[in-house]
Protein backbone atom coordinates (compact mmCIF):
# COMPACT_ATOMS: atom_id res chain seq x y z
CA UNK A 1 0.00 0.00 0.00
CA UNK A 2 1.19 3.27 -0.98
CA UNK A 3 0.46 6.74 1.03
CA UNK A 4 1.22 10.36 -0.02
CA UNK A 5 3.59 11.66 2.59
CA UNK A 6 2.13 14.95 3.71
CA UNK A 7 4.11 18.24 2.74
CA UNK A 8 5.47 16.26 0.10
CA UNK A 9 2.37 15.59 -1.17
CA UNK A 10 2.93 15.88 -5.19
CA UNK A 11 6.47 14.87 -5.20
CA UNK A 12 7.30 11.82 -2.47
CA UNK A 13 5.22 8.43 -1.35
CA UNK A 14 6.38 6.05 0.75
CA UNK A 15 4.97 2.08 0.80
CA UNK A 16 4.07 -0.21 3.91
CA UNK A 17 7.14 -2.48 3.08
CA UNK A 18 9.40 0.97 3.72
CA UNK A 19 10.26 1.97 0.32
CA UNK A 20 10.34 5.93 -0.32
CA UNK A 21 9.43 6.67 -3.75
CA UNK A 22 9.78 10.00 -6.01
CA UNK A 23 7.03 10.90 -8.42
CA UNK A 24 7.03 11.68 -11.81
CA UNK A 25 6.75 15.44 -12.13
CA UNK A 26 7.32 18.96 -13.99
CA UNK A 27 10.30 20.50 -12.73
CA UNK A 28 11.74 24.11 -13.22
CA UNK A 29 15.07 24.35 -13.34
CA UNK A 30 17.32 27.49 -12.52
CA UNK A 31 17.02 29.04 -16.38
CA UNK A 32 13.36 28.83 -15.76
CA UNK A 33 12.58 25.96 -18.13
CA UNK A 34 10.00 23.17 -17.66
CA UNK A 35 11.62 20.04 -17.20
CA UNK A 36 10.33 16.58 -16.84
CA UNK A 37 11.20 14.52 -13.69
CA UNK A 38 10.99 10.62 -13.95
CA UNK A 39 10.51 9.24 -10.11
CA UNK A 40 12.77 6.49 -8.48
CA UNK A 41 13.29 4.81 -5.53
CA UNK A 42 14.45 7.30 -2.88
CA UNK A 43 17.24 5.20 -0.63
CA UNK A 44 17.80 5.85 2.80
CA UNK A 45 20.96 6.73 4.29
CA UNK A 46 22.31 5.96 7.80
CA UNK A 47 22.42 8.66 10.48
CA UNK A 48 24.80 8.87 12.57
CA UNK A 49 22.98 7.75 15.61
CA UNK A 50 22.67 4.46 13.64
CA UNK A 51 18.97 5.15 12.08
CA UNK A 52 17.49 5.13 8.31
CA UNK A 53 17.16 8.78 7.46
CA UNK A 54 16.01 9.84 4.16
CA UNK A 55 16.27 13.18 2.46
CA UNK A 56 13.61 14.66 0.61
CA UNK A 57 13.57 18.29 -1.21
CA UNK A 58 11.21 20.68 -1.66
CA UNK A 59 11.51 23.93 -3.28
CA UNK A 60 14.96 23.85 -3.34
CA UNK A 61 15.24 23.02 0.77
CA UNK A 62 16.15 19.41 2.01
CA UNK A 63 14.10 17.97 4.59
CA UNK A 64 15.64 14.72 6.61
CA UNK A 65 12.91 12.24 8.47
CA UNK A 66 13.69 8.90 10.12
CA UNK A 67 12.50 5.91 7.88
CA UNK A 68 10.79 4.23 11.06
CA UNK A 69 9.08 7.23 12.17
CA UNK A 70 7.45 7.92 8.78
CA UNK A 71 6.55 4.27 8.83
CA UNK A 72 4.66 4.31 11.97
CA UNK A 73 2.88 7.52 10.92
CA UNK A 74 1.36 6.08 8.17
CA UNK A 75 0.99 2.59 8.73
CA UNK A 76 0.87 2.01 12.93
CA UNK A 77 -2.24 3.62 14.65
CA UNK A 78 -1.20 5.79 17.72
CA UNK A 79 -4.76 6.15 19.41
CA UNK A 80 -2.84 7.00 22.68
CA UNK A 81 -0.57 9.98 20.70
CA UNK A 82 2.51 8.51 22.46
CA UNK A 83 5.31 10.31 21.12
CA UNK A 84 8.21 7.70 20.73
CA UNK A 85 8.38 4.47 17.99
CA UNK A 86 9.98 1.63 19.77
CA UNK A 87 12.22 -1.07 17.37
CA UNK A 88 10.78 -3.90 19.94
CA UNK A 89 13.82 -6.17 18.68
CA UNK A 90 16.28 -3.00 19.43
CA UNK A 91 17.79 -3.25 15.66
CA UNK A 92 17.79 0.34 14.64
CA UNK A 93 17.79 -0.76 11.20
CA UNK A 94 14.81 -3.31 11.29
CA UNK A 95 12.51 -1.15 9.59
CA UNK A 96 9.74 -3.86 9.62
CA UNK A 97 6.26 -2.59 10.94
CA UNK A 98 5.65 -5.64 13.25
CA UNK A 99 8.88 -4.63 14.68
CA UNK A 100 7.70 -1.22 15.74
CA UNK A 101 5.67 0.31 18.04
CA UNK A 102 4.23 3.76 19.59
CA UNK A 103 5.89 3.97 23.47
CA UNK A 104 6.47 6.42 25.55
CA UNK A 105 9.61 7.93 26.49
CA UNK A 106 9.98 5.77 29.64
CA UNK A 107 8.90 2.85 27.44
CA UNK A 108 11.42 3.18 25.65
CA UNK A 109 14.27 3.90 27.85
CA UNK A 110 13.49 0.97 30.29
CA UNK A 111 13.26 -1.53 26.91
CA UNK A 112 16.43 0.15 26.08
CA UNK A 113 18.17 -1.73 29.35
CA UNK A 114 16.42 -3.98 29.45
CA UNK A 115 17.48 -5.44 26.09
CA UNK A 116 20.95 -3.90 26.68
CA UNK A 117 20.93 -1.08 24.15
CA UNK A 118 22.36 1.49 26.84
CA UNK A 119 25.25 0.97 28.71
CA UNK A 120 25.43 3.30 31.79
CA UNK A 121 28.37 2.14 34.07
CA UNK A 122 27.47 3.98 37.70
CA UNK A 123 27.48 2.42 41.13
CA UNK A 124 30.78 0.55 42.20
CA UNK A 125 31.12 -0.79 38.80
CA UNK A 126 32.41 3.06 37.64
CA UNK A 127 35.87 3.42 36.80
CA UNK A 128 36.11 6.40 39.09
CA UNK A 129 34.06 4.68 42.51
CA UNK A 130 35.67 5.39 45.62
CA UNK A 131 38.61 7.20 43.82
CA UNK A 132 39.34 10.99 45.17
CA UNK A 133 40.77 13.80 45.21
CA UNK A 134 44.67 13.11 43.24
CA UNK A 135 43.02 9.56 42.94
CA UNK A 136 40.38 10.61 40.25
CA UNK A 137 41.65 9.46 36.50
CA UNK A 138 40.25 13.54 36.09
CA UNK A 139 42.34 15.26 38.89
CA UNK A 140 44.38 18.43 37.73
CA UNK A 141 47.77 19.08 39.54
CA UNK A 142 48.25 22.14 40.42
CA UNK A 143 51.05 24.43 41.68
CA UNK A 144 50.45 27.64 43.85
CA UNK A 145 52.88 30.53 44.19
CA UNK A 146 52.56 33.41 46.93
CA UNK A 147 52.82 36.49 44.78
CA UNK A 148 54.28 38.55 48.17
CA UNK A 149 56.50 35.94 49.63
CA UNK A 150 56.75 33.60 46.73
CA UNK A 151 55.81 30.24 48.82
CA UNK A 152 55.46 27.62 46.70
CA UNK A 153 52.61 24.23 47.35
CA UNK A 154 52.09 21.86 45.35
CA UNK A 155 48.70 19.76 44.95
CA UNK A 156 47.86 16.68 43.28
CA UNK A 157 44.32 17.67 42.24
CA UNK A 158 42.68 20.92 42.89
CA UNK A 159 40.07 19.69 45.11
CA UNK A 160 43.38 18.93 47.21
CA UNK A 161 43.29 23.00 47.16
CA UNK A 162 40.35 23.41 49.95
CA UNK A 163 42.23 21.56 52.72
CA UNK A 164 44.71 25.22 52.77
CA UNK A 165 41.14 27.19 52.70
CA UNK A 166 41.33 27.75 49.16
CA UNK A 167 37.99 27.40 46.74
CA UNK A 168 38.29 24.99 44.19
CA UNK A 169 36.03 27.03 41.87
CA UNK A 170 38.96 30.28 42.12
CA UNK A 171 41.70 28.30 41.99
CA UNK A 172 40.43 26.71 38.63
CA UNK A 173 39.76 30.18 37.35
CA UNK A 174 43.50 31.06 38.33
CA UNK A 175 44.97 28.26 36.77
CA UNK A 176 42.79 29.50 33.31
CA UNK A 177 43.22 32.72 33.65
CA UNK A 178 45.98 33.72 36.08
CA UNK A 179 44.03 35.75 38.89
CA UNK A 180 45.09 36.11 42.15
CA UNK A 181 43.25 33.61 44.83
CA UNK A 182 44.06 34.46 48.75
CA UNK A 183 47.27 35.43 47.77
CA UNK A 184 48.11 32.99 45.22
CA UNK A 185 48.55 32.37 41.52
CA UNK A 186 48.22 28.71 40.09
CA UNK A 187 49.22 26.96 37.57
CA UNK A 188 48.75 23.28 36.11
CA UNK A 189 51.87 20.80 36.67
Amino acid sequence: MWVDIKGFEDTYKISDFGEVFSKDRMCVDSLGRKRFRKGQKINPDIAPNGYYRVTFAKNGKKVQKYLHRLLAEYFIPNPLNLPHVNHKDGNKLNCALDNLEWVTAQENTIHAYKHGLINHVCGKNHPNYGKFGGESKRAKAVKGTNVTTGEVRTYTSIIETKADGFLPSEVSRSVKYGSIHHGFVFESI
